[in-house]
């Protein structure tokens, strides 16, 4: 940008080519090399390559990756080279007479036998990686991740582990539309979540990826993995992240999985052996001592917070098990008012805000219905509660019932009745949800 400015205002005093026009200039330009130069250390973040890999899977792929580089620069730099000395030296105005001949046997052997060594060379390295990468023997944990819209279940199959991973940039951040709420866009923008994939150092894990709905896709640029997780259908990967490496480490949802494919991000915390040893024995939270310094992990202070109080306090994150839900209340009749479950929905239906809008009033140019004033949320309760227990079949819509408890879905439907303009007084207990579960 300083060099066109430079260029530009050159241009514009060309009429007037004076001699201290000329020098101002030629000043200009100098001091627009200059600071181009020390403006190095300025873009020290600024990245074109691969993320700093943290797994012996990664420096491979890194490594196969700089070699093929090299192998195309070259091949670029000669193709180039004699097609420009060709052009220059056989030009026009050297009256150079072409040659004429119909094919040559040995140019044909040439260029059929060099690009086959290229090739050969390029696919035996590759496929070293690759076999290394597929090789999910004599893993030291065995993680179950699925895919949901839009959000990561996380199970641990060698203990009582389960929690969802959801996005925890505040929604003022992302609705950038509305200028009396928008909030500063963080510094981990639709890269944080509530609570975070805890795996150890120095560890072989296993990943089993699945999927809930549609495909989806497990993506963590620095440990070198990405597989599909498909509906129906069991994909594996593994990763052992170096000793000496721990910290936290970000990855997305790398399939087009729908409406908010932007907004299912991956944190995953690395710890070493001892501490993750005793995150596992305390049911999956850290003690004050093992809890990283905070700081290190973001600076923005809702980010903070969120991931915090997700190490802290999972059970009140509401991180039911994945493949099967107690169907039983949490609360007691008379624990559970309206007041409490308006309070508790307002949180639970973050989720449903991504689709049906935050005002209720749909999305995605009609794709996504709209709550208020809909049929679903001032018709028959037992509806209601079925269609957010179940989905429907045909539509977007998920079906949540292994995904949230009973006292989630009953706040959900309960706010869902009395909020968005919606009226119908109707207080739904988890003891009424329990009772439609199939």
């Amino acid at each position: 940008m300083i060099l066109t400015g430079v260029f530009v205002d050159m241009l514009l005093s060309r009429p007037v080519f004076s001699r201290a026009k000329l020098t101002s200039s030629f000043t200009n330009l100098v001091c627009g090399l200059g600071l181009l130069l020390m403006s190095g250390a300025a873009q020290a973040e600024y990245r074109l390559n691969l993320q700093d890999p943290v797994t012996q899977t990664a420096r491979d792929i890194f490594g196969l990756h700089m070699l093929i580089f090299w192998i195309c620069v070259v091949i670029f730099v000669g193709v180039f080279g004699v097609m420009f000395y060709s052009i220059f030296k056989h030009r026009k105005s050297k009256n150079y007479e072409a040659s004429q001949f119909s094919h040559s046997t040995s140019v044909e052997i040439i260029w059929t036998v060099i690009p086959f060594i290229i090739l050969v060379v390029m696919a035996i390295p590759a496929t070293q990686v690759l076999i290394k990468m597929e090789d999910t023997t004599k893993s030291d944990l065995t993680i179950k991740i699925t895919g949901y819209q839009w959000k990561w279940g996380y199970e641990y199959l060698d203990s009582d582990i389960n929690f969802y991973s959801t996005l925890a940039t505040p929604r003022e951040q992302i609705d950038q539309f509305n200028k009396d709420t928008a909030q500063p866009l963080g510094e981990n923008y639709l890269l944080e979540t509530d609570n975070m994939l805890v795996v150890p150092s120095g560890r072989k894990v296993r990943a089993l990826i699945t999927a809930n709905d549609v495909i989806h896709a497990w993506w963590v640029p620095a440990f070198g993995t990405k597989k599909d997780a498909i509906p129906g259908y069991i994909n594996e990967l593994w990763f052992n992240v170096d000793e000496g490496k721990e910290g936290i480490y970000r990855g997305q949802c790398a399939e087009l999985c729908g409406k908010d494919h932007a907004f299912m991000p991956i944190v995953v915390k690395v710890v070493s052996g001892d501490e993750f040893d005793a995150w596992v024995a305390a049911g999956g939270t850290f003690d004050a001592s093992g809890i990283a310094d905070e700081s290190e992990i973001d600076t923005n202070e809702r980010a903070e917070a969120s991931e915090q109080a997700a190490v802290d306090s999972p059970a009140e994150q509401a991180t039911p098990v994945l493949d099967a839900i107690v169907p039983a209340a949490q609360a007691s009749d008379a624990e559970w008012t309206m007041e409490a479950a308006m309070a508790e929905g307002e949180k639970a239906v973050t989720t449903c805000i991504a689709c049906h809008g935050q005002d209720g009033k749909g999305g995605g140019g009609g794709l996504f219905p709209a709550i208020a004033d809909s049929a679903v949320a001032t018709g028959p309760v037992e509806a209601h509660i079925d269609i957010v227990l179940n989905g429907k079949s045909g539509t977007a819509m998920a079906a949540f019932g292994s995904q949230l408890t009973d006292e989630q879905i009953a706040a959900a439907v309960t706010y869902q009745r009395n909020s968005y303009g919606n009226d119908t007084g109707d207080l739904v207990s988890p003891a009424d949800v329990a009772a439609l579960r199939n």
